[in-house]
């Protein structure tokens, strides 16, 4: 398993305005290759605070759909004026990691 996760910054004020983004999403990445999920949570302390993860089977995976037409596609449809406002403050990638239990 292999997992992604980026931390993203927004106003409190645009927070509303990027998970309605992250919901009318192209959902191109759910055929792409070793993709199993993606999830948007957002603190309850901080509305500004914004974490996208993002599973699949292994780092190849990921690393190709990073790579691929469909995530320029993705990105390309953000508004603007909203992709202004996201600041990235961390990317993790878990991928030393087995899942051992469910």
């Amino acid at each position: 398993m292999y997992v992604s996760v980026s931390r993203l910054r927004v106003p409190a004020n645009a927070s509303e305005e990027l998970i309605a983004a992250f919901r009318r999403r192209a959902h191109l990445v759910d055929d792409a290759y070793g993709f199993v999920d993606l999830q948007v949570w957002r603190s309850d302390r901080d509305a500004g605070d914004i974490l996208m993860v993002s599973r699949w089977h292994d780092r190849e995976a990921f690393k190709a759909y990073m790579r691929s037409a469909e995530h320029r596609i993705s990105h390309e449809r953000i508004d603007p004026q909203l992709q202004a406002l996201i600041k990235l403050e961390a990317l993790e990638h878990l991928h030393t990691y087995d899942v051992v239990a469910e």
